[in-house]
């Protein structure tokens, strides 16, 4: 059981953080990655091939490095969904696909404890502690450090983000900036004026209601310091899988010139 969520610290504190999408579903990566320094991971359960009951190794894996937070992107906005990787001991979940009010405050009742919310209840689980001896501190340690994420990743999404943003328990607003770059007519560039200028004035919205902005899947230095000029502070560099065949390839393009 966590008694601090220092991502949601770090970010209140008003740090830029980042971290990475964990999609190899390796815990022994996890492990690593949490030591190489990492403020987060997000385990991706919709893109990655995890399997739902192991979800709290990677968790696990995390937590050995306190600094590093483990948060878990669910493929859908299914509330049973969200409760199994909270309950599992995620810091926090990111759900996709969020385009109004109603489906915002929906995701933000499901992370949270009556009376902020309606996440069903048991201490006898690994966030719980697997036993019922603080669940008083459980509930509220669960109320005040659980991080909601949700991605905007459509043009009602980005028409309704003022209403999205005014949500209570919602903590950082993500862009998908492929899904809007589709969405607003320019499918896979990313860097097109429309889909910057959207993203920028979304990222103005959010700030402007003291939450914290993320998007796109920066690849380099030159690519995280665009994002923080841009205004954002939860910068989500890389993929695991991409970062190692990147590696190995330039290496091995390295060795077949020189050998």
């Amino acid at each position: 059981m966590f008694e601090e969520n220092t991502l949601k610290r770090k970010l209140r504190d008003g740090k830029p953080v980042i971290g990475i999408w964990n999609t190899l579903a390796s815990p022994l990566l996890t492990e690593v990655m949490a030591h190489a320094g990492l403020d987060f991971q997000i385990i991706d359960l919709e893109h990655g091939p995890f399997i739902l009951d192991q979800i709290h190794t990677h968790v696990s894996a995390c937590e050995r490095i306190p600094s590093c937070t483990p948060v878990v992107r669910v493929p859908v906005q299914d509330e049973w969904m969200i409760l199994q990787a909270m309950d599992q001991g995620a810091h926090g979940v990111v759900v996709p696909h969020v385009s109004d009010r109603e489906s915002a405050q929906r995701i933000a009742l499901s992370t949270k404890y009556h009376p902020v919310g309606n996440r069903g209840f048991t201490p006898f689980s690994k966030a719980g502690g697997f036993n019922n001896k603080s669940t008083e501190v459980y509930v509220n340690t669960v109320n005040s450090e659980a991080l909601t994420i949700v991605i905007v990743e459509s043009k009602e999404g980005l028409d309704k983000l003022d209403e999205i943003v005014e949500v209570e328990g919602i903590d950082i607003i993500y862009f998908g900036a492929y899904d809007l770059s589709q969405a607003l007519g320019h499918p896979g560039e990313v860097r097109h004026p429309d889909v910057i200028q959207a993203i920028k004035k979304g990222v103005d919205i959010v700030k402007s209601h003291g939450k914290f902005s993320g998007g796109f899947v920066p690849q380099s230095k030159d690519d995280v310091e665009w994002l923080l000029e841009l205004g954002m502070k939860f910068i989500t560099y890389e993929v695991d899988s991409s970062i190692m065949h990147t590696h190995i390839r330039n290496l091995k393009e390295w060795f077949d010139k020189v050998s």
